[in-house]
């Protein structure tokens, strides 16, 4: 149980990261797992007796393709900084590196 509520946890901090407040983080993450936001909210704060299988296995797939989608958006704009002559030890490039860096090591379980 705790691994599915550390990535609903994860998943809302993600969302928050993305200009949602904590409450509309929760709903869309709802939306997305097709759950109700009070179900976010208790998975959110450990409140739970028990978890559906099912929701958390939506809660894995969820998290590896937002993953995934990250880790390929960093990819493309580190490219895209190679192409435009930025220089591999610029600032830009850095910080992209380490965005897909700890993208994969979450991915692959290091993060958890």
């Amino acid at each position: 149980m705790t691994c599915a509520v550390t990535i609903a946890q994860t998943l809302e901090r993600r969302e928050r990261n993305n200009g949602f407040s904590a409450e509309g983080a929760r709903h869309s993450l709802a939306r997305k797992l097709r759950v109700g936001a009070g179900t976010v909210e208790r998975l959110v704060r450990g409140r739970v007796k028990r978890i559906d299988a099912s929701i958390r296995d939506r809660l894995q797939a969820l998290l590896v393709r937002e993953l995934e989608s990250e880790i390929a958006r960093l990819t493309h704009e580190l490219e895209i900084a190679r192409q435009g002559g930025a220089h591999l030890a610029s600032e830009q490039i850095g910080a992209i590196e380490a965005h897909l860096s700890a993208a994969t090591a979450l991915l692959n379980g290091g993060g958890q």
